[in-house]
């Protein structure tokens, strides 16, 4: 099909001896040849990579936000229990949460018909399926909202070195978060009551 093509641009172009030699037919299949492999060619990206390394530290800036944050909630309350004095509260987690958005899907078919000299007809359909997050006053709209789970909380108390207040704030702790008692650690504070 090519020798075809490239026998009826010479003939037109009757001038043009170098299309009608076989050196210029082998450098234009050649030529040919090289386009399409740099069509197919991976290319990396440097910007990528800053992409991907920029997502990752809002992700662990995200989790060490949340724990944080559960750490001061829960340090509050249990300062506020009688006789514990000063508490401090390390929450580990297992991730920053769950955050599901709402999605516009569409879906799109197309159907072409090819048909070739020889009259036989090919007909081809096309799928494709693309989903945008749904958006709503400039933001995303959030369905559902999970609370990150809760691998372990160490608590570090100044009377601790009771046993009913360590059972209290070992209760209370495990009563804030919603978690097994056996995944809550209370210990007293080195030189505490």
């Amino acid at each position: 099909m090519l020798e075809e093509w490239i026998r009826e641009k010479s003939s037109a172009n009757i001038g043009n001896s170098f299309l009608r030699s076989k050196k210029g037919q082998y450098l234009l299949i050649i030529l040919v040849c090289l386009g399409l492999l740099a069509l197919i060619w991976p290319v990396t990206d440097s910007t990528s990579n800053l992409g991907t390394e920029s997502a990752e530290k809002a992700v662990t800036d995200n989790y060490g936000d949340s724990s944080n944050k559960i750490s001061q909630e829960v340090e509050s309350i249990l300062a506020k229990i009688e006789g514990a004095g000063e508490v401090d509260v390390s929450v580990t987690l297992a991730s920053s949460g769950l955050r599901t958005y709402a999605a516009n899907t569409r879906n799109e078919t197309r159907e072409s018909d090819e048909s070739d000299r020889q009259g036989g007809v090919k007909n081809s359909v096309e799928h494709n399926i693309t989903q945008d997050i749904a958006v709503s006053s400039g933001s995303p709209l959030l369905i559902e909202e999970k609370n990150p789970e809760i691998l372990g909380v160490l608590v570090v108390a100044d009377g601790a070195r009771s046993p009913e207040l360590r059972e209290e704030l070992t209760n209370a702790t495990a009563t804030l978060l919603n978690i097994p008692v056996h995944k809550v650690q209370v210990m007293s504070r080195k030189g505490g009551e």
